[in-house]
């Protein structure tokens, strides 16, 4: 890695160590070191993202070795916990580990985390039954290298599922109100992608891209579904609605693309 990728990865690591998801949500109500903190992020988290526990249950068993990569406040790592999987947390952060930790100690939950890079996973060849991340590696610079790493720490036959930003309606409006300052070259591609959240890196992604990004993968499966946050949006939830109605709408406009794969 170079002197300016690194730069950028620190700057990346500095953003999600002050804009933890979900953080702000309980800071009002309970302390980081309480175990309601931990209930409540969790309650919150299930509540408009219910998909996300059908999802880790289609591949959580007991016993099974997983690897969380983005971590965050560790509500996936401490569901994938209390169906006794072996779990091991990793994010860019150092201070969502420690969270993420802290919450599976107050829940009388196992679990091993670790403050690394995605793109560099610091595990031997073969080494997890099954890799998850949610919404994460979209945020790095270099997604294809994370994802060449994983497919070298999943075991044979292991199972990948990744949630990546999709091509979706929210792309087009990015384009739609600041695709000309890209013409302009007042924003590159990637500050024009970033405008999506607002973070120092975001990407999206196209289905013939992700086909491309796990083409060493086998069964590969493309869900699209959308952001359930905009259910509590003034007008967005107007999309959430009309889109959970209209298969076709979702299919192609969806927000979010759930990738699930084998080695």
């Amino acid at each position: 890695m170079d002197n300016k990728d690194s730069k950028f990865k620190k700057e990346i690591q500095n953003y999600w160590t002050k804009n933890v998801p979900g953080l702000e949500i309980t800071s009002r109500k309970f302390k980081t070191d309480e175990k309601e903190f931990y209930i409540d992020v969790d309650n919150f988290r299930y509540k408009y993202d219910s998909y996300v526990i059908p999802l880790i249950d289609s591949f959580t068993k007991a016993g099974s070795c997983i690897l969380e990569i983005g971590c965050g406040l560790g509500s996936d790592s401490r569901y994938m916990a209390k169906k006794e999987a072996n779990v091991i947390s990793l994010d860019l952060s150092w201070q969502n580990v420690f969270f993420t930790l802290k919450g599976l100690s107050l829940l009388n939950l196992d679990g091993n985390g670790i403050c690394a890079d995605a793109e560099n996973l610091p595990f031997k060849d073969s080494t997890f039954d099954v890799v998850y991340s949610f919404g994460v590696l979209h945020h790095t610079p270099n997604t294809e290298k994370a994802i060449e790493d994983i497919y070298r720490v999943l075991k044979p036959n292991g199972k990948c599922t990744i949630m990546l930003y999709h091509k979706g309606y929210a792309y087009y409006l990015l384009l739609l109100l600041h695709g000309y300052k890209q013409l302009l070259g007042i924003y590159n591609k990637e500050k024009l992608m970033s405008e999506y959240d607002h973070t120092p890196l975001s990407k999206l992604y196209s289905k013939k891209e992700i086909n491309l990004l796990f083409r060493k993968f086998k069964d590969l499966n493309l869900e699209i579904t959308t952001y359930g946050g905009i259910q509590a949006h003034p007008f967005l939830k107007f999309i959430y609605k009309l889109f959970r109605h209209n298969e076709f709408l979702l299919r192609n406009f969806g927000s979010f693309v759930i990738v699930k794969c084998r080695k």
